[in-house]
């Protein structure tokens, strides 16, 4: 798979597609959502037909960082893509699965060799990973994806709100496959792990832990002050340890009865334990090393960053950094998201994407 891109500052949407040419699939980002239907409505008319899906966000391509007006990042080449929605993703998505199988069928789909990349309106991740990993992990297929910074996203020139937009891909030359990136570690000494014994799911709220308010839990582990918590996850976020892996929790704020409300819900009965940062640097040269050890020296990569990476990664003066290091390794390309999808999970703070040999 090639990729291909444009961009336009002004959000011109011919500007951006003046560069692109016979794609196979389109994803695109808009700065704000007021500007997501002109710009789905305009690309279909350009391209019509093409599977395209979108978003609000920033974004990147190649070493460049954008985030104003409207980028466009094209897909070519030895590839079969199908996009469609998912609606009513915070509630019942799985009512609109047939979409998704259809779409499957439609790419003759095969092991190892499809992937699934979407966006959801903000606060639909939930239910719509649920919905789609519950189909396509058990046939392996992967997924990777994120969460538009907006309660709206676009599919095929319309736009929905309360929807998961989805790209279904199959190689024709190659693999797919999908890579999470985290670069938070376990304590080394006392690896603590703390149930969750209250909490309101639906409103992303960690009341106690091991009984104790949360707020309480968290600042005195760390020995840190209330007024600190909110960005002290950037370097200690919680971690729900879920079988032999740790998928981050973000906090978001710190509620006045002591509670903790984050970016990705914890139930009773969770395992949360505190995670420190680790060598970011040293961990994105391992994430480029395996891709390059799985799918060769010339992979495509289609990735979704989380805001909170990127704001730690630009405050360490990182950022550009981070971007020349894995476009200086394959084409690469995505968004900045909210909230980030990997196969069964819904997780902060990382970096998920699929990879195209």
């Amino acid at each position: 798979m090639k990729l291909s891109y444009g961009s336009s500052k002004k959000g011109d949407v011919s500007e951006a597609l003046r560069t692109i040419s016979e794609p196979a699939a389109l994803f695109f980002s808009v700065a704000k959502e007021e500007m997501l239907a002109h710009a789905a409505t305009e690309i279909e008319k350009i391209f019509p037909g093409v599977p395209s899906i979108g978003g609000v966000g920033q974004s990147y391509i190649g070493k460049q960082f954008f985030d104003e007006g409207i980028t466009v990042i094209a897909m070519k080449d030895n590839i079969k893509v199908v996009a469609d929605v998912l609606e009513q993703a915070s509630v019942m998505p799985i009512k609109y699965i047939r979409r998704l199988e259809n779409a499957v069928r439609a790419v003759n789909g095969e092991r190892g060799k499809t992937a699934c990349f979407d966006i959801c309106s903000s606060g639909a991740d939930v239910r719509a990973v649920t919905t789609l990993s519950g189909y396509l992990c058990p046939l392996g297929y992967d997924l990777a994806g994120g969460t538009s910074n907006s309660a709206s996203i676009a599919c095929n020139g319309r736009v929905y709100k309360d929807a998961c937009a989805f790209l279904i891909f199959k190689n024709l030359k190659g693999k797919i496959k999908s890579y999470k990136e985290n670069i938070y570690i376990h304590p080394q000494e006392n690896d603590k792990q703390f149930m969750v014994t209250k909490a309101d799911p639906r409103d992303y709220r960690i009341r106690t832990l091991e009984s104790m308010s949360a707020e309480k839990l968290y600042t005195t582990e760390l020995g840190i002050t209330r007024d600190k918590i909110t960005t002290q996850t950037f370097k200690n976020p919680f971690g729900h340890v879920c079988d032999s892996d740790t998928y981050i929790v973000s906090i978001k704020d710190v509620e006045p009865d002591g509670s903790i409300t984050t970016f990705r819900p914890a139930n009773r009965m969770d395992f949360l334990t505190i995670l420190n940062i680790g060598d970011y640097r040293e961990v994105v040269q391992d994430t480029i090393s395996r891709i390059k050890n799985d799918l060769g020296s010339t992979p495509a990569v289609l990735s979704v960053n989380c805001l909170f990476r990127y704001i730690m990664f630009n405050d360490e003066h990182y950022w550009d950094t981070y971007l020349s290091e894995m476009c200086g390794s394959f084409s690469h390309a995505g968004i900045v998201g909210v909230g980030e999808h990997y196969n069964t999970q819904f997780v902060n703070q990382t970096m998920c994407c699929l990879a195209f040999e």
